[in-house]
């Protein structure tokens, strides 16, 4: 899952998820988007058709922050070293054509004292307008025995006039 739009309309509003696998939003033969659309239906007291689900494919999971995020995620929930997950996201991210990435893995990581890790690779701007433009950043955390990790990551994005990334 990478985010959701939703566009409202006078006769009906659509909701289209946006996720890295969309086989896995769909279900077998679209049975879990049903259920989803009848589940947000019930839940926002939307009136019977009036509201569409639609799954979205992300165009390069690499440049997305939170498809990373999540990935990250998932890997540190299956044991894997922190330094080592956090190196091979950031590779993957600046593989996709990113101009520069950052990632914060925050808590404890080794004994009881909680630390910061930041890995940091390319060009990062911090400060003005553009950061709105071109930094795609995601927040997650992660549940592990010894407690909470924090995960951050930050995408700068390349400069893309036509629109096309």
């Amino acid at each position: 899952y990478s985010g959701v739009e939703v566009r409202v309309t006078p006769t009906r509003t659509e909701i289209i998820i946006m996720a890295t696998r969309t086989q896995n939003v769909l279900g077998e033969k679209g049975r879990r988007i049903r259920e989803l659309t009848a589940v947000v239906q019930k839940r926002f007291g939307f009136a019977p058709g009036t509201v569409e689900l639609y799954a979205e494919k992300v165009a390069t999971r690499g440049l997305c922050a939170i498809a990373q995020a999540e990935s990250l995620r998932y890997k540190l929930i299956g044991g894997l070293a922190v330094r080592r997950a956090c190196y091979g996201v950031l590779r993957f991210i600046m593989e996709s054509g990113a101009k520069g990435c950052e990632v914060v893995v925050s808590g404890k990581l080794r004994g009881q004292r909680a630390k910061s890790m930041k890995f940091v690779d390319g060009l990062m701007i911090h400060s003005g307008d553009p950061c709105n433009e071109y930094v795609d950043t995601a927040t997650r955390h992660v549940l592990l025995r010894q407690g909470v990790l924090g995960i951050k990551v930050k995408i700068m994005l390349p400069w893309d006039p036509n629109g096309k990334i």
